[in-house]
C-alpha cells in the first residue's frame, strides 16, 4: 500500500515537471532606439520550439513561431502550417498576406487594433483553443510538426495585449 503512495506521488511530480515547463508566460522586451516596450506572450514545447504572440508599436498582434535550435531551419520561403484544434489550417497572415518567414522563424500578421478592438479569428482561437498544431518543411526537405497547449493562454494573453482589449470575429 505505501508502496502504491509512493509511486503515484511520484507519477503526480513528475506529471506536473512536465507541465511547469510547457507554461504560457509574459515577458517584456524594450527597443534599445525607441524605449518602446513590447509584452509577449510566450510558451516554449517539451520538443524546444517556442511560439511568440505580441502587439507591436504600431498596434499589429503578430504570431511568431521559432525553431528550435540552430541546426534546423526552415525551407527558404516556406510558411509552416499552423491549426488550432480541428479548425481550418492556415499558413497566411490575415487578409491572404503571406508570412513573414526567416530561416529561424515565421511569424503571421493576426490582427490590428483599433481603439481597444481587434478582429481577429486567429487569435480568438488561440485564446479559447486546446491545442495549435505546426508542420513545416525543413531546409533539408523533411517535413517536421510540433504543437503547443493553449491552456491558461487566455489570461496571458490578456496580460500581454492588454487586459481592455476586445476580440471579434465579425465585423459590427
Amino acid at each position: 500500500m505505501r508502496r502504491n503512495i509512493l509511486l503515484t506521488l511520484f507519477l503526480l511530480s513528475q506529471s506536473m515537471q512536465g507541465q511547469a515547463q510547457a507554461q504560457w508566460k509574459v515577458i517584456s522586451h524594450t527597443n534599445t532606439d525607441s524605449g518602446y516596450q513590447t509584452r509577449i506572450a510566450t510558451i516554449e514545447n517539451d520538443d524546444g520550439y517556442k511560439l511568440e504572440i505580441y502587439r507591436d508599436a504600431n498596434d499589429v498582434i503578430r504570431l511568431r513561431f521559432n525553431i528550435r535550435n540552430s541546426y534546423e531551419l526552415l525551407a527558404n520561403k516556406q510558411c509552416p502550417t499552423f491549426q488550432v484544434d480541428k479548425r481550418q489550417l492556415s499558413n497566411r497572415s490575415i487578409n491572404d498576406a503571406p508570412c513573414l518567414s526567416q530561416p529561424r522563424w515565421a511569424e503571421y500578421v493576426i490582427g490590428y487594433i483599433t481603439g481597444n478592438t481587434v478582429l481577429s479569428l486567429p487569435l480568438h482561437n488561440l485564446m479559447n483553443g486546446n491545442v495549435i498544431y505546426y508542420r513545416f518543411l525543413m531546409g533539408s526537405g523533411n517535413y517536421a510538426e510540433t504543437s503547443f497547449s493553449l491552456s491558461g493562454s487566455k489570461n496571458i494573453l490578456n496580460g500581454a495585449l492588454g487586459e481592455d482589449l476586445v476580440v471579434t470575429t465579425k465585423a459590427e
